[in-house]
């Protein structure tokens, strides 16, 4: 299914651009990877004349309808055969290596491409040189650094991520776009940061992104709800979490708790927070565009580097799945404090992503395939 995007006024090439993006989604990954490829596919569609098709696997609680939804092509590569190991991320294809990318030739039906981007943990060199062929450049959205790329342009949107990260990974001409000032948000969290720092509301936000396969969502809620000081929970969860139900019947008996699931207002909602709790990842550029401090739950090794150059920064604390019991209200309440005196928080959060990068990262794509 293929839906045209409505082109904004900016001055577009004359020919058009055929895009490529090769992502998953699932139950057990997230949808983290698809929600930022489609936020990079917008922002470059707003500023060139493109035709950009999505590859994704139909996999058990996936993301796909938001592809549609969103206005771009989606193909559909097989269900996984394999199952997925989060701990190994070369199974996160639920195919071999060879077989994805042999799928993926036969999929393309002999098409050229300008541009093919990947944001996957299980793809790496060698699926690039099996598929260079029928592409001008190649693009890879990471944050692993575990393993080899054979790209002209890499994006880590890492807070303060350095260039010694990747410089055995890739190759001497390729481009890197690195740090938050990069991270792929979506024109609403900008659009909403102003009134999200003016704020009166005494609000707390409960997101875990994507499925939240642990149930982290309703373990915290159950705990935040003795919370006195805020006046209003507001939750958003995926529909395609596996424990939506018992969140909604939680919500259903506690009159503060509002249950948003996979609203179409995220930046609003999140713009009303006084405070966060959620997780790591790309949630956390989200939460620094729009001024607000978090609680981050750990729930990945990959995670932990991050939160603590995050906590350094002095916009989040964070804990571990295990730590949620025995600190949780500790250091909400340490927030509490924190916010009650006239500190620099908010301006803490936007130094660190000022919301601006999509439109910085869909530039220097436009600039090598021009």
């Amino acid at each position: 299914m293929s839906i045209n995007i409505k082109k904004s006024n900016t001055k577009t090439p004359t020919r058009l651009f055929n895009i490529a993006f090769r992502v998953d989604s699932s139950l057990n990954i997230g949808s983290g990877h698809v929600m930022r490829c489609l936020t990079l596919a917008t922002a470059i569609s707003k500023a060139a004349n493109v035709n950009i098709t999505f590859f994704c696997r139909d996999a058990i609680g996936n993301s796909n309808e938001n592809i549609i939804q969103s206005g771009f092509e989606l193909v559909k590569m097989a269900p996984p055969k394999s199952t997925i190991d989060l701990k190994n991320y070369s199974s996160w294809l639920g195919a071999s290596l060879d077989d994805d990318s042999e799928e993926f030739l036969q999929l393309t039906a002999g098409k050229n491409y300008d541009l093919i981007v990947i944001d996957h943990y299980a793809i790496d060199t060698r699926w690039h040189n099996k598929v260079k062929s029928i592409t001008k450049k190649m693009m890879v959205i990471d944050d692993l650094a575990n393993r080899k790329h054979n790209c002209d342009l890499l994006l880590d949107q890492t807070y303060q991520c350095p260039t010694v990260k990747y410089r055995h990974l890739v190759n001497n001409h390729t481009q890197l776009l690195l740090g938050s000032d990069f991270a792929l948000l979506r024109p609403e969290f900008l659009e909403f940061q102003k009134v999200s720092i003016e704020k009166k509301e005494r609000t707390l936000l409960i997101m875990f992104g994507g499925t939240d396969p642990d149930n982290l969502t309703l373990q915290v809620l159950t705990l935040a709800i003795k919370l006195k000081y805020f006046e209003k929970i507001n939750v958003i969860l995926n529909r395609t979490a596996k424990n939506v139900k018992s969140v909604f019947d939680f919500a259903q008996c506690h009159k503060k708790v509002f249950l948003h699931i996979s609203p179409s207002n995220i930046a609003e909602i999140m713009s009303t927070a006084t405070l966060a709790i959620g997780a790591a990842g790309t949630t956390s550029w989200e939460r620094c565009a729009l001024g607000l401090p978090a609680v981050v739950i750990v729930q990945a090794d990959n995670q932990r580097e991050i939160a603590n150059a995050l906590q350094l920064a002095e916009v989040i604390r964070f804990i571990s799945i295990a730590e949620i019991e025995e600190k949780l209200i500790k250091e909400v309440e340490f927030w509490q404090n924190r916010l009650k005196l006239n500190n620099d928080v908010y301006k803490n959060c936007i130094s660190i992503c000022d919301g601006k990068g999509s439109i910085r990262v869909a530039n220097e794509v436009l600039k090598i395939i021009k």
